[in-house]
């Protein structure tokens, strides 16, 4: 029966009620149903710039709130999906974003499917949109990294100079003073003249194991030994050499963060050998 409040109702078939149903599977992680914050853009927002956020109410659960909003749509609404979808797929661009989740293209084209199927014709103004979809850094003022390393345990290679570097500002090379300053210690321990990556692979060698780091008494203990070897190797050639050149651009203070955590573990290992 036709609702008073409503000018034109389109019937919902079971065959179009199912085709909504894989709108709202697509279209449920795209935005959050509420917010709390009133500058968050949400399903409910969107809905009510267009006076229609009663199309969603009676449920709590999203998605049976998404599955009823877009029925309802569809049935009162003639034009209306175009303006909804137009600011629905912005907006979760920005908020997947935000949640370091990009809006992928296999979304857009499921969601750009559906929709013709629906008789949405909107393939080709969605087909222009560029996703960005590479995981953006999370980004962590300086400052508030120099706090994580004051509080941090770190070894004194590292307390050091290397943290005072850090907190002024000299990230390159405060990494390269580490490294550098991890080979020298293997060098100080066993007397060898070896370096780079010859060195590492001469001295935690389970074969040879001029160091250990264990007794190598079971499979775990040589896979650390091994394993251990192989992530100094790879200090040597992906971190001391490249910083020690001296034009290798600015790293961010995150990344820099990262490598000197790493690194700050490779000498705790090593000054607990056997």
């Amino acid at each position: 029966m036709k609702n008073a409040k409503y000018k034109s109702v389109r019937r919902i078939t079971a065959s179009k009620k199912d085709l909504i149903r894989r709108l709202t599977d697509i279209i449920y992680p795209f935005l959050p149903l509420s917010a709390r914050s009133k500058s968050t853009i949400t399903f409910k927002s969107i809905f009510g710039e267009s006076n229609i956020e009663k199309y969603l109410e009676g449920h709590e659960n999203k998605k049976q709130a998404l599955q009823q909003g877009f029925e309802n749509l569809f049935r009162y609404n003639q034009k209306l999906p175009y303006t909804i979808i137009r600011k629905i797929v912005p907006a979760a661009i920005e908020y997947r974003r935000f949640k370091r989740n990009p809006l992928k293209q296999d979304e857009l084209n499921s969601l750009i499917r559906v929709l013709e199927e629906l008789g949405i014709m909107m393939g080709p103004e969605l087909r222009k949109i560029e996703l960005d979809e590479t995981v953006p850094d999370i980004q962590v003022p300086p400052n508030e990294l120099v706090k994580r390393l004051e509080n941090h345990p770190l070894v004194e290679e590292i307390s050091s100079e290397p943290l005072s570097l850090f907190k002024n500002g000299h990230f390159n090379e405060a990494v390269r003073k580490s490294a550098e300053r991890f080979e020298k210690k293997v060098q100080d321990i066993t007397r060898s003249s070896d370096i780079g990556k010859n060195l590492m692979s001469r001295i935690f060698n389970i074969s040879s194991h001029v160091i250990s780091l264990n007794s190598l008494s079971n499979d775990n203990e040589k896979g650390i030994q091994e394993g251990y070897m192989y992530m100094t190797m790879g200090m040597i050639r992906a971190i001391r050499n490249v910083f020690s050149h001296g034009d290798e651009d600015q790293r961010s203070p995150e990344e820099c963060y990262e490598m000197l955590l790493f690194l700050n573990w490779l000498f705790r290992l090593l000054n607990t050998r056997n």
